[in-house]
């Protein structure tokens, strides 16, 4: 998907430049970057695209570096519990997304990119 520098896509950009868990310093970033790390090794990029609070767990969609996503469930009530995690491939993954999302996920690879090249 092309970017034209939309309104949606700079408010977009604005959030998700504040969603990289590399950059991170809290204790749920480095507990999800752990997951991503056992999973995919080191790491130059890892943008949150989505939270989904649930009841008892914290649900989040991430961007892996340029061509990974991952799911990563987190318990909110059972610290001890190893955090689940599902991957899928970026392409198979994009086809299901609404337009709003796929303009959201464009905008995360397009960081992503920046940070590789800058890596």
């Amino acid at each position: 998907m092309k970017l034209k520098g939309s309104k949606q896509e700079q408010d977009f950009r604005k959030e998700l430049e504040g969603s990289n868990l590399v950059l991170a310093k809290d204790g749920k970033a480095e507990i999800i970057m752990n997951v991503l790390r056992v999973t995919f090794g080191e790491l130059k990029s890892a943008y949150i695209l989505n939270w989904t609070p649930e009841q008892g767990e914290d649900i989040y969609t991430i961007l892996v570096d340029i061509d990974k996503i991952a799911k990563v469930e987190i318990s909110r009530v059972n610290h001890s519990e190893v955090p689940l995690i599902e991957t899928y491939n970026l392409k198979e993954f994009q086809k299901r997304l609404s337009k709003i999302f796929q303009i959201k996920l464009a905008v995360a690879i397009d960081l992503a990119k920046t940070e590789h090249q800058e890596g």
